[in-house]
């Protein structure tokens, strides 16, 4: 079950812009950003494998946006 243990503790929210994932990735530890490194590469993993193209697409720009958080407790 500790394989899931991002799920459980970490809630990311589905970002809406740049700004909002950077803001919201400034206030992580470094627990938390490791938890959201796994889960932005679970959430880009998702959707390379996707057949519907605008699910790949909402996949992928959430996983993008993921990534911007996680460079932006990187920079913090």
């Amino acid at each position: 079950m500790s394989e899931f243990k991002f799920v459980q503790e970490l809630r990311v929210p589905t970002f809406s812009s740049t700004e909002e994932a950077m803001e919201w990735g400034s206030h992580l530890d470094a627990e938390k950003y490791a938890m959201l490194i796994e889960a932005q590469r679970s959430v880009r993993r998702a959707a390379l494998v996707e057949f519907d193209l605008q699910r790949m697409v909402d996949l992928a720009t959430q996983s993008q946006l993921m990534s911007e958080a996680a460079e932006a407790f990187a920079s913090a």
